[in-house]
């Protein structure tokens, strides 16, 4: 990929100064009591996917990491989901994304929660992984792909570095069979940053990977029920102070409001995923 797509995709989801100070600092005036900082604390926050925290518990059950075990996290964002990993299933995680004040934040966010040594984030592109071959016993990624061009890279990439018998899990967004998305979107603010596939394509591309289907099931409807739930939740109260519109900042509501219509109306799907590299 050129230097000027990854430019404008950490662009994209870059901010300034610190988000985890921010984050640390709605955290503390909520919570009750001075005792040490969980990770399930920073989950309306940093579980930047839909159905944040749920979705990532279901995804985990599904992926059954023994203690120990090394998993890859692609496009780590803030360090949510690994930190939920390394904590519940005492797995050594490392993360990759390409936004380098997301991979600060993820670092600081670790700190704080007592898991900077179970978690390690590194600035890096998903296609060109610094990682060795057959290196990690487990892969997962949450909607990340939707910004990246050379998906059949990602993939490919992925069987690379799992150990023969790993497994991957992912759970995506994907183009719907109505038309292109509205946007502003959390992910893109126009459709030229935005970089959606239909599932059966996804599927062939992981396929030629080398990676073997196991399950593949529609979250859709789940999805858009998490959201409808938040939306008369804020209609009625306002916005919680930790949420993801830290994150997204002032278009929240327009880009929630987007990605509630677009699966609605079919434009994009919700699809988890779970394929197992060959052991010969």
């Amino acid at each position: 990929m050129s230097d000027d797509y990854l430019t404008s995709v950490a662009g994209h989801y870059a901010r300034e100064g610190s988000l985890a100070e921010r984050i640390l600092t709605l955290v503390a005036a909520q919570r009750q009591g001075d005792g040490p900082l969980s990770f399930k604390e920073l989950a309306p926050v940093d579980q930047f996917h839909l159905r944040g925290k749920d979705a990532s518990e279901e995804m985990a059950a599904l992926l059954d990491p023994q203690p120990g075990a090394r998993i890859l996290d692609v496009g780590s964002g803030i360090g949510g989901s690994a930190r939920l990993l390394a904590s519940s299933y005492q797995a050594a995680v490392v993360g990759i994304d390409l936004t380098a004040s997301f991979c600060a934040d993820a670092a600081a966010l670790s700190a704080a929660t007592g898991l900077d040594g179970d978690t390690t984030f590194v600035c890096a592109d998903a296609t060109r992984m610094p990682l060795g071959d057959a290196s990690v016993d487990l892969a997962w990624t949450q909607h990340v792909a939707m910004n990246i061009p050379d998906k059949a890279g990602v993939y490919k990439e992925v069987a690379r570095v799992l150990k023969p018998g790993g497994r991957f899990l992912l759970y995506d967004i994907m183009l719907g069979p109505v038309g292109d998305p509205h946007y502003p979107t959390p992910w893109a603010s126009h459709s030229g940053a935005s970089f959606l596939l239909p599932p059966a394509e996804v599927l062939t591309l992981l396929q030629e990977a080398g990676l073997r289907e196991h399950v593949w099931l529609d979250r859709t409807a789940e999805a858009l029920g998490w959201i409808r739930e938040r939306q008369a939740a804020m209609k009625m109260d306002g916005p919680p102070p930790l949420s993801l519109q830290v994150i997204l900042g002032d278009h929240f509501g327009e880009m929630m409001g987007n990605v509630a219509r677009n699966l609605e109306e079919g434009r994009i799907v919700v699809q988890l995923g779970m394929f197992r590299k060959p052991l010969d």
